[in-house]
């Protein structure tokens, strides 16, 4: 009985990884199209990624308060913790945000979206560089194709 728990758990959990996939397949096609169509090209961008952050901080937030890690998170807080982890890479996140906004407004979906997703290749190689983390040859092939696909979609 318990191996037959376990193949059931595995067969949910596989429709549930189909389910997500597609959602977010959905997502991913439908986000470059909504914002090019809902946001102006002469919208201040800086104020729509301020808006963009400040909705996932509120949720990210909220979440950590319903998960009970809150407390825990906030007593080990300081500003100078904050400073030497999170500024460098939240000033990246900043800028990448604004250059993903800039791109949707003037690229098609796909293109954008085959572009924006190259950013796996820097943090792949970033990994292996800094960390000495390899990828499997799987991984391997996966990244040669979406080099690919964006050589292709830039006609290189």
């Amino acid at each position: 009985t318990i191996e037959k728990e376990k193949n059931e758990t595995k067969n949910r959990m596989k429709s549930e990884a189909f389910l997500y996939m597609g959602l977010l397949a959905v997502q991913y096609g439908i986000q470059p199209i909504l914002t090019k169509e809902f946001t102006s090209s002469d919208v201040e961008r800086k104020s729509v990624v301020l808006v963009q952050e400040v909705v996932k901080f509120a949720m990210a937030g909220s979440m950590l308060l319903m998960s009970g890690g809150g407390k825990a998170a906030i007593q080990s807080w300081s500003v100078t913790s904050w400073i030497s982890v999170a500024l460098v890479p939240a000033g990246l996140y900043c800028i990448q945000n604004l250059s993903a906004l800039l791109a949707c407004q003037n690229l098609d979906a796909v293109t954008y979206n085959v572009l924006n997703q190259t950013k796996t290749l820097s943090a792949a190689l970033c990994c292996y560089l800094v960390m000495g983390r390899k990828q499997s040859k799987m991984q391997i092939v996966a990244l040669l194709l979406l080099l690919l696909s964006a050589l292709v979609l830039e006609r290189i």
